[in-house]
This record gives C-alpha cells, structure tokens and sequence, in this order.
C-alpha cells in the first residue's frame, strides 16, 4: 500500500501590519510549484493578523497559486482606512462614543472598549474571504484543519476554535481549549483585536481579543491536528544589538512597544524548545511504544525575519493618516521614541511592500532548508 502523504501545517504568527512580511515567504513558495498545485499544507494555524492569512490560504487550499496570489494582491493594496476608521470624524465620533458609554446607566451594558475603530476590517474581510469555501476544501480533501486562535476575556484560556477532518477531537489543556466552530468574520476581529487598540469581539456570549495574549504554547492545535512537518512563519525580529538601543527613559511609545513584542514573542520559543524535547524521546521509542505514548517525531522548520522592521516603521510613519498620527502624539506615541508600536500599526502601501519584499528574499535565502520539509 502506497505511503499517504504527510500532513504539513503552516503556523502564522501574529504581528498586525508585519504579517505583511509571511506573503512575501508564501509568494517565493508558490513559484516553486506549477500553476495549478493544491497547497503543500493540509493545515493552517493563525493568531491576529496571521489568522486572517491562514483563512484566506484555506480557503484556496484546491489552488495555492491563486490562494497566495490573492492574498498578495490585498496586502499590496492594503492601507490604513481599509483597517481602521481613520478619517478625523471617524476618529473622533469613535472616542466621543466610548465617552459616553462610560457614563450610561449601570444596566446598560457598555461597548468594548478599543481606542481605535475597526470596522473598516470587518468589511474588508467579508468582501475577500469566501468562508463557504472552507467546507468544499475539507470535503475534497485538501484541507485537513484550520485554527484561528483568540482570548477569552472571561475564562483567561486561549481558545483554538478550529475547523476540520471530524475524527479531530476537541482538546482541553492548562489555561487552553480547542473548540470545534465554523470559521467566520468574528473569529478573525476576535484574534486580531490588539488589546486597548481594537474593541473585543463576542463569540456566543463571551467577549475575544488577540490570540497571543494567552497563548502558551503556539504550536499546539498543529500539533493536536495529526501534523507531522511544521512550517513556521515567525514576525519578531529577534534582540536588538547594543548600536540599536534606545537609552532614554521609557515613554509610552517604548511602552507600548515593548507589550507588543511580549504578546507576539515571548512563547514561541519555549514551545519549540518543548517539541524538540518530544522529538528527542519519540526517536528513542520503537514505533509501538510512540503509538502507546501518543508521541511522533515532528519536523519543524522555524523561519523569522532576517532584519528588523523598526527602521522602515520610523521611514515610513508619515505616510500614516494625519488624525491617527495626531491621536498617538496626543498619548505620547510616536516613531521619533520608538517604532516598535508603529511596525505594528502602519498599514501603508509602501510600507507593507518593503515587508513582502524581505519575505520573497529570506524564503529564497532558505530555499533549500524550505523545499526539503515541504518535498516527500
């Protein structure tokens, strides 16, 4: 009996405006393969704005080319006022709203609070991602699963609601659960919903933000949906050297900065570390004896940035809408005292092209190391 092919996961990281940089990796990927080639990935795991990458890939899961093309295609277009209310009415009605609801009645319940308007993105994703396709791709057989991580606000667990073969079973561990769902717009404003920036969103009767807020260990729902190879398409750019730092007394842009990069970085590493701990121990195990511990070597491949994002953020923050540079200043943010915040936020065309550039350049850098955990 022929070999079934082995089931390979691609994990996008969360990042906002930097997960520009994962469609540039995935457009050099797509060359490599004919036109016409269903996905080398049968699995997607997303967080914040990796989420929304990984369902657009999904859904095109039949055609990676056009899967990546299309999603080339928006990054390239995309700008500030397609994410975000930006215009100076929008801003300020949105401020003037959350005002006000602080002073309601007791039993009126509030809004979530989010200093900036989203609903800009709301619109954008229901106009470009088809979530009925989802359905069609599983019962062909070219999508095994899909998850979209966010936090729950109420419960403190990071919740993996995924999508995918029946015979995958809902997971509850430490602090996170994986909850079978039809994947939809909420799911993604649910992920991607920075904390203080963007409103929570409510799933059923709890209120989400952004997956990376309570997620201790990314590569689980990968791991809980059968993946034998990892992809992973990181969006931190590593410690800054000594010349780079900033020696002035912390602002709010520092600040703000430097929570950020705790959401999106701090546990990734530590989970690798813990997998490659497993693959040690399966190696040492007869196939019997991995069958009746429930382990399997995994074969990861771990791709992050190969230069910071900072120094374009600081280039291009005055291509941002004049109100939302003048709302940051008004809190103390700015890219003069750190571009951390920024590298998050700028959604610009120039900007976002600088990033899928570097993305083309670091997957052909890695071609080789890319090709052999993607090829039989």
């Amino acid at each position: 009996m022929a070999k079934s092919k082995p089931k390979t996961a691609l994990v996008l990281t969360g990042g906002g405006a930097r997960a520009a940089y994962q469609v540039g990796v995935l457009s050099a990927i797509a060359q490599w393969y004919p036109r016409v080639h269903t996905s080398p990935f049968t699995i997607y795991c997303g967080t914040s704005a990796g989420a929304i990458n990984a369902v657009s890939l999904a859904s095109h899961a039949s055609c990676f080319r056009l899967g990546v093309k299309k999603l080339s295609w928006l990054w390239r277009r995309l700008s500030t006022s397609r994410v975000i209310a930006s215009h100076p009415s929008a801003l300020i009605g949105h401020l003037l709203s959350q005002t006000g609801q602080r002073f309601q009645s007791h039993y009126q319940p509030p809004i979530p609070f989010g200093l900036l308007n989203n609903r800009p993105l709301r619109y954008l994703l229901n106009q470009t991602i088809n979530f009925n396709k989802l359905n069609y791709q599983l019962l062909a057989g070219h999508l095994h699963g899909l998850s979209v991580t966010a936090s729950n606000y109420q419960t403190g667990q990071s919740v993996s609601f995924f999508q995918g073969d029946p015979e995958i079973p809902p997971w509850v561990r430490a602090r996170a659960v994986g909850r079978r769902s039809q994947i939809s717009t909420e799911h993604l404003l649910a992920s991607s919903a920075i904390p203080f920036m963007f409103p929570a969103s409510r799933i059923g009767h709890e209120f989400y933000g952004d997956g990376a807020i309570h997620q201790i260990a990314p590569l689980r729902p990968a791991v809980k949906m059968d993946a034998e190879r990892i992809l992973i398409l990181d969006l931190t750019t590593g410690i800054r050297q000594s010349a780079q730092i900033n020696h002035a007394a912390p602002g709010l842009a520092m600040l703000g900065g430097h929570l950020m990069n705790a959401i999106f970085a701090d546990t990734l590493s530590a989970d690798l570390e813990h997998l490659q701990r497993l693959n040690q121990v399966a190696s040492a195990l007869t196939p019997s004896q991995q069958q009746q511990l429930g382990l399997r070597h995994i074969d990861v491949l771990h791709l992050r940035p190969s230069e910071p994002f900072e120094p374009l953020a600081k280039r291009f923050y005055p291509h941002m809408p004049i109100a939302l540079r003048s709302l940051l200043k008004l809190l103390g943010i700015n890219a003069g005292q750190d571009a951390t915040l920024a590298s998050y936020l700028l959604f610009e065309p120039a900007y976002l092209r600088q990033l899928i550039d570097i993305g083309y350049r670091d997957a052909h850098n890695h071609q080789s190391d890319i090709l052999s955990l993607l090829t039989d």
